[in-house]
């Protein structure tokens, strides 16, 4: 059996469709999405989103959802659990609670969305700059970019401990010590405040504390927005670690293999 894998797509309708017929294409009907889909408030985020389910239904796909740094949080814990957990963002498109565990092509999985954002301080910013003006010109309209649900707690890593071992997690935020990761990180590229980068570490280590009592064989993310694809070392467990670049990279899909449990991106996107 195999499955689609989408890296973050930060609710851009162009590249979703062009994903969607993709897979659609290589006859795929699921899809594995790793955060930043893009779960935002306000009705036109609701209409692209109305829109681009149709695109699911029509093609026979859906999108399971592990999400990210970049959604509306207040949306998605309105949303009501399904019998099986699942909460259904729309009919073809599934998010995971932390936590959540399944099983596919005689796999087991669990799910842990979430990480810490290196911009929040220049989100909260130009968030309250906006609102400012708002208030001046009696606009009823408000921004909220950043949400404190995205930071993993305590009761996140409980919830996906106490199941214990998967074979796979599928994740936003991607285990330490991946050497591709460090080496793109070190010096502080993106120039992001220290507590900011603190604050991101501190919800990196709540990951690892879930990685560590799940020891999987692979671990699915996205979030640092370029290809990953690493075998390594915990010590109690050696993972392959596989993440996906974002918004229609090349790297941005690939396929996940459930009976070799291998995955391989995709080529020929540009």
């Amino acid at each position: 059996m195999k499955v689609g894998l989408l890296g973050d797509m930060h609710g851009t309708e162009f590249w979703l469709n062009r994903a969607i017929d993709e897979f659609s294409a290589a006859n795929l009907d699921t899809v594995i999405q790793v955060g930043d889909l893009g779960v935002w408030p306000g009705n036109v985020a609701a209409g692209k989103w109305d829109r681009v389910n149709k695109r699911l239904r029509a093609n026979g796909v859906t999108i399971l959802c592990a999400p990210g740094n970049h959604e509306d949080y207040d949306q998605i814990e309105a949303l009501e659990p399904r019998d099986d957990g699942w909460l259904p963002f729309r009919n073809n498109i599934l998010l995971a609670p932390r936590g959540h565990r399944t099983e596919m092509g005689g796999r087991t999985f669990v799910w842990l969305g979430g990480a810490g954002s290196v911009d929040r301080k220049p989100r909260l910013i130009a968030d309250s700059a906006f609102n400012r003006q708002r208030e001046h010109y009696g606009s009823s309209q408000r921004r909220k970019s950043w949400w404190e649900q995205e930071a993993i707690s305590d009761a996140d890593v409980a919830r996906t401990a106490a199941g214990g071992h998967a074979d796979v997690i599928v994740a936003h935020e991607a285990p330490a010590r991946v050497e591709t990761i460090a080496s793109r990180l070190r010096g502080n590229p993106g120039g992001f405040s220290r507590h900011d980068i603190e604050y991101a570490d501190r919800v990196r280590n709540k990951y690892m504390e879930a990685f560590m009592a799940v020891e999987p064989a692979l671990a699915l993310h996205g979030h640092y927005h370029f290809a990953v694809n690493e075998e390594v070392d915990f010590g109690s467990v050696t993972t392959r670690v596989f993440g996906l670049a974002a918004d229609g990279q090349p790297s941005s899909t690939g396929v996940l293999d459930l009976d070799t449990l291998t995955p391989t991106f995709t080529t020929g996107r540009r």
